[in-house]
């Protein structure tokens, strides 16, 4: 006995195939959007490290540089003198 698909059955079976294409494209867009967001999510992070390490170094600078001159200050008393310790 042979079965004879009407024309509605291989519309549906080429749509089926169709949709599956399509989803299976998704998935692999999706993929490489999760793959490129974490990339630059990782830049971000080494850049925020990067970020901080330079305002680190700026403000031991600042530090280093506005130390001599506050110890200057204390060393010099307010008639000019030194104080005794």
């Amino acid at each position: 006995m042979k079965i004879f698909h009407s024309d509605a059955d291989q519309d549906n079976t080429q749509n089926q195939r169709e949709f599956q294409e399509q989803l299976d494209a998704l998935e692999d867009s999706a993929g490489e959007l999760r793959q490129t967001i974490g990339y630059r999510r990782t830049l971000l992070k080494n850049a925020e490290k990067k970020l901080q390490q330079f305002q680190d170094t700026i403000y031991a600078m600042l530090i280093e540089e506005e130390y001599p001159r506050k110890k200057s200050v204390i060393i010099q008393d307010d008639d000019g003198e030194s104080p005794p310790f």
